[in-house]
């Protein structure tokens, strides 16, 4: 996570995140069942399920939202965000692994 930086709890980088041997672990010791949370692709990489397009373990609100599994979220959950992109940790900003910014047309550049 980035120095000095203040999550304001809006929930928008929470979709479905990596997961690796030792997040799954932690989450079943949380104690949810691997197959009610647990997706892997084509490629054998493993995520978090999503439902309605966001983290299944995220929990929406009004004004701010909230993480089921907090004491046992995934690594990169902890860690992010790692660089903003125009003040903003919204990870779409990252788009097929290159830094794009928009710019005030709302296009890429």
């Amino acid at each position: 996570m980035l120095k000095d930086f203040k999550c304001n709890r809006c929930g928008l980088c929470c979709h479905s995140p990596r997961l690796y041997k030792e997040d799954i672990k932690n989450i079943i010791k949380a104690g949810h069942k691997e197959q009610d949370f647990l997706i892997t692709d084509f490629r054998g990489v493993t995520y978090i399920k999503e439902k309605n397009g966001w983290c299944t373990f995220l929990k929406k609100g009004k004004s701010q939202s909230s993480c089921k599994i907090y004491k046992a979220r995934p690594k990169i959950c902890i860690q992010y965000p790692t660089k903003l992109i125009g003040n903003s940790c919204i990870p779409q900003s990252l788009v097929s692994g290159i830094i794009f910014e928009k710019n005030n047309n709302n296009k890429f550049q």
